[in-house]
């Protein structure tokens, strides 16, 4: 019978966390306020009034009793961080205010309310609080080299500092890429559990070509596009033809060359032959 009751007792938790509406997303280092309100209409003396802030795993995140805040029970990683509106407690409004958000903070988060000379308790509330980070402007890199028709290309896409894992999309002139073969994605996580993404594409190039890389935060319904870049595609075929005309060129720039050289000896042999002509004929003469 025991065992029955537990399994009861989880099931309802599981479906007080999956009614919990997680409509409140909180920006990553940003702060957040999450909203808890007693109907009333009187006004309402602080001194009276205790309220008790817990995530759905049992842990203190802020108590205020009898007119002051309560600090001796409030979980570590909340310290510093929490505060209500004090001003605004007579008029039922015991919102929290949560700063400095991280990515542990996200989860269920129930206000509880007890008034002096009441004997119980009231959860007043239970929201659920999502976590985002909004990520870098993608950047391409391509090929240093020149790129020639009918060759593999690969180009890089990097963006860092995002939460939840992002959507990668690329698009080659102008056209979103549908298949998913050419694509290699890999995520890592910094020290703060936020995202960094690297995803390489690899394409056979057939033409000029351009591409851009879009990463989509879903959570935030945010997509942040890389500047296009774009390559101008040489022709392997040409190329080598004035591969061939610079070395024509050069072989006939030798053979010019050459051919001058000969002529120039031959000119000057027979200059040479004829001064030694000259002397004979004037040694004869003597």
């Amino acid at each position: 019978m025991s065992h029955i009751c537990r399994e009861l007792c989880l099931l309802l938790i599981l479906l007080a966390h999956a009614q919990a509406d997680c409509s409140f997303i909180a920006i990553i280092g940003e702060t957040v306020q999450i909203p808890c309100s007693l109907n009333t209409e009187e006004s309402l003396k602080t001194e009276d009034i205790s309220v008790e802030w817990k995530t759905s795993e049992g842990l203190i995140v802020h108590s205020f009793v009898k007119g002051q805040d309560y600090w001796a029970n409030q979980a570590p990683q909340f310290k510093g961080r929490t505060q209500l509106f004090k001003s605004e407690l007579p008029l039922g409004n015991l919102s929290l205010r949560l700063s400095s958000v991280s990515v542990t903070d996200e989860g269920v988060y129930a206000c509880n309310y007890h008034r002096a000379g009441e004997s119980i308790s009231k959860q007043l509330s239970q929201e659920c609080l999502q976590i985002a980070g909004r990520y870098s402007v993608p950047v391409v890199q391509g090929p240093a080299s020149p790129v020639f028709k009918d060759s593999e290309v690969s180009f890089t896409c990097k963006s860092t500092g995002g939460f939840p894992e992002p959507k990668v999309q690329w698009s080659v002139n102008k056209e979103l890429l549908q298949n998913s073969g050419q694509v290699s994605t890999t995520l890592s996580k910094d020290s703060r559990g936020l995202y960094n993404v690297t995803s390489v594409l690899t394409v056979n190039v057939t033409g000029d070509v351009s591409v851009t890389c879009t990463v989509e935060n879903d959570r935030l319904r945010e997509k942040r596009t890389s500047a296009e870049i774009q390559y101008l595609i040489k022709a392997e075929k040409e190329s080598n033809g004035v591969n061939r005309g610079t070395k024509v060129m050069i072989l006939v720039l030798v053979a010019v060359l050459v051919g001058l050289l000969i002529v120039a000896i031959v000119v000057l042999k027979r200059m040479k032959r004829k001064r030694q002509r000259n002397r004979e004929s004037d040694g004869y003469e003597c």
